[in-house]
């Protein structure tokens, strides 16, 4: 039996304004093309951004002329942005309420570093200090950009895309979107924001995460400026893949102490992780790059969100290179298929991203002549386990609005018949991909 690993993100960012809005145009796009929602191109003719002389060095210029270079190693830049994973995952489990957890910092740190490449001043700051704590502003934007291109390949594809107010394109500065394109491959599409905007948006969300995510947009103020999405897929096969005698029924209790009856996937694995507050195991993908990994608490009785909650990154890097190898682990899972939603404004501040969410603070203008702020983030994630594979989807929308110790035994056991965290990593960084909470199933 195949076993097959499918895992998507995607993230939108929509810049609205008021009516009335322009600036000296310059004339960027291509006559007579006729958008696809599949793949957006620049399609209306002689629609205009405008050239930047705001006197300003935006933050990819100081990137891509070598400046404010950091002392920090690749692996401090990911020790460093393991702490924005842990941060987030810390305030997302603390508001869980008994349910299941999913969150994918990398579509975030994307998402975010597309926006904040059109910042400046205290919001900039704010912005790279939270998603690369310690590292200098042109280093965390190579960082994603980096961090964005390792993640590809036959398993995991990344796609980007910008979608332009025709009526609102004028204010948008040309060597933000060159950068966005450039470093993000982006394609571009430019449109009249009316209801078949949503629908070309949404279909293009729609193909790009396999239909996992339908409708990520529900509507769209003409006022808007711009939509960027941002979507991650993962497929992958199981290295070993599970056989039908692998996959049994068994009993799960959740963290309310309600049990099921569900059907378990078992194996024999080789790596196990343990420290003093948990166990777990790593199933690789075929890929070799990347693998599921489960951290189940040693105390049964703790809250696995609470737990999540109060593991720093420090805790995670002690339990990953806690890694061992063993003749025999015994491993066992059960299937399972939750969503997730949570809106992250009020996270992402409490994390020391304030002024962009800020109307009267917010800086943004290196990305457009009219100054706005973020009025919303909302995080959306779905994830199926079972024999067949594992299927996952996460949906980040950002709105944006013009402001006016012992030794081992030969065998080990890590059962999951109750709550427990795993992580989708990528095995060359120790980095979770994807990072969620069983509950329930």
């Amino acid at each position: 039996m195949k076993k097959i690993v499918a895992g998507l993100l995607t993230f939108t960012l929509i810049l609205s304004m008021t009516a009335g809005c322009s600036g000296k145009t310059k004339g960027t796009t291509k006559k007579n093309e006729k958008p696809a929602p599949t793949e957006p191109v620049v399609e209306i003719p002689d629609t205009p951004t405008v050239k930047r002389d705001n006197g300003k060095e935006a933050v990819f210029e100081l990137q891509n002329a070598g400046a404010g270079k950091t002392a920090m190693t690749s692996e401090e830049l990911n020790e460093a942005y393991s702490e924005f994973i842990f941060s987030l995952m810390k305030r997302c489990a603390g508001e869980a309420n008994g349910e299941n957890v999913l969150i994918s910092a990398d579509s975030i740190l994307i998402a975010l570093e597309m926006v904040a490449a059109g910042a400046d001043g205290e919001t900039l700051n704010q912005m790279m200090n939270t998603l690369v704590p310690g590292a200098d502003n042109g280093a965390a934007f190579q960082f994603s950009v980096d961090r964005m291109n390792s993640l590809k390949n036959d398993s995991l594809q990344i796609a980007n895309s910008i979608w332009l107010n025709q009526a609102r394109s004028a204010n948008v500065y040309d060597d933000y979107l060159d950068y966005v394109v450039g470093h993000f491959d982006a394609g571009v599409s430019v449109i009249p924001f009316d209801a078949n905007a949503v629908k070309m948006i949404n279909g293009w969300t729609e193909e790009k995460t396999k239909g996992r995510i339908k409708e990520l947009l529900e509507d769209l103020d003409p006022n808007s400026l711009m939509v960027l999405v941002n979507a991650i897929t993962f497929d992958a096969k199981w290295q070993e893949p599970y056989e039908d005698a692998q996959v049994y029924s068994d009993v799960f209790t959740t963290g309310s102490g309600v049990t099921k009856t569900v059907p378990f996937l078992g194996s024999t694995e080789s790596v196990y992780l343990s420290n003093d507050e948990a166990v777990g195991f790593i199933k690789a993908y075929d890929d070799g790059k990347y693998a599921f990994m489960t951290i189940l608490p040693n105390d049964a009785s703790l809250d696995i969100n609470a737990f999540m909650a109060d593991m720093t990154a420090e805790e995670y890097w002690e339990f990953w290179n806690s890694r061992e190898t063993f003749a025999t682990v015994q491993a066992r899972m059960p299937e399972f298929k939750s969503e997730y939603a949570i809106e992250l404004n009020n996270v992402l501040i409490d994390m020391g991203m304030s002024d962009v969410f800020d109307e009267s603070r917010s800086d943004l203008t290196n990305l457009s002549k009219t100054n706005a702020y973020i009025s919303k983030v909302v995080h959306k994630t779905f994830i199926e386990v079972d024999r067949a594979g594992t299927k996952a989807a996460a949906a980040t929308a950002v709105v944006a609005t013009e402001s006016a110790c012992m030794e081992p035994e030969d065998v080990k056991y890590v059962i999951c018949d109750r709550p427990y965290a795993y992580a989708i990593v990528d095995m060359a960084t120790g980095l979770p991909v994807f990072l969620g909470t069983v509950e329930t199933v």
